[in-house]
């Protein structure tokens, strides 16, 4: 977002300078204040293999829930800019940074949405988080500026609400192998990201904004259905 006003369109490559400037000083002050690590003690039990993992269909449905989720949200903020530079917005480019304000949503949400899971359960509130996701993305329709902003906030609110369930389903159904789960999970996120974003350029291309939109709509059936499922499977008797 700070690109946006240091840096006029036409310069648009010193924003990666200035981008490379900030990671390494946060490299860094990181490598300096960050605490030393402690030996973290054996958990017990014999440790699965990435192999293992990969064949438990309700670990890959949770990782399906990271790929879809993040490959929704990366081709919303991807092509997002395109959609408010033409017409009927024609933003200028450092309003169009604005709207990676909407990401402090996801601070704001962060506890929220640990207790929405707790008190729901991650099932329920992967479908919630994917059904706000959902109403926001067709929000961006409507001609209006305000509109788009609005429908921005609850984008992240939805996504940030998704991942945090995901989170915390795939490490309560991990006894041992956290560290390889949670890897795993990382790998399909950025995977589902990277996926979302050559498709949904693909669409733009095609159809413009609203074949995103579709693409997004179609992505977000993933963690709706595995929120779905998995709340089932969470209740008492479920097999």
């Amino acid at each position: 977002m700070l690109a946006g006003f240091l840096h006029p369109p036409l310069h648009w490559r010193y924003a990666f300078v200035t981008a490379s400037a900030f990671l390494l000083v946060a490299t860094l002050d990181a490598g300096r204040w960050l605490p030393r690590e402690e030996k973290i003690p054996d958990a017990g039990g014999e440790e699965a293999g990435f192999a293992a993992l990969l064949s438990r269909p309700d670990l890959l449905r949770i990782f399906s829930v990271g790929a879809a989720s993040f490959g929704a949200f990366s081709s919303v903020f991807n092509y997002m800019p395109f959609h408010l530079a033409g017409p009927p917005f024609l933003l200028p480019t450092h309003l169009i940074t604005m709207l990676y304000l909407s990401y402090l949503v996801g601070v704001a949400i962060g506890p929220f949405a640990g207790r929405l899971g707790n008190r729901l359960g991650n099932g329920n509130a992967m479908t919630v988080g994917g059904a706000v996701f959902g109403a926001s993305i067709l929000l961006t329709l409507a001609p209006f500026v305000a509109a788009v902003a609005v429908a921005l906030a609850g984008m992240c609110a939805g996504f940030f609400i998704v991942h945090i369930a995901a989170v915390g389903a795939l490490n309560r159904k991990l006894e041992t192998s956290r560290g390889r789960g949670n890897s795993l999970y990382v790998l399909f996120y950025y995977l589902g990201g990277t996926a979302g974003i050559t498709a949904s350029g693909l669409a733009y291309r095609r159809a413009g904004w609203r074949g995103v939109v579709a693409l997004v709509a179609v992505l977000l059936m993933v963690p709706v259905t595995a929120g779905i499922l998995e709340a089932r499977l969470d209740r008492p008797g479920s097999a």
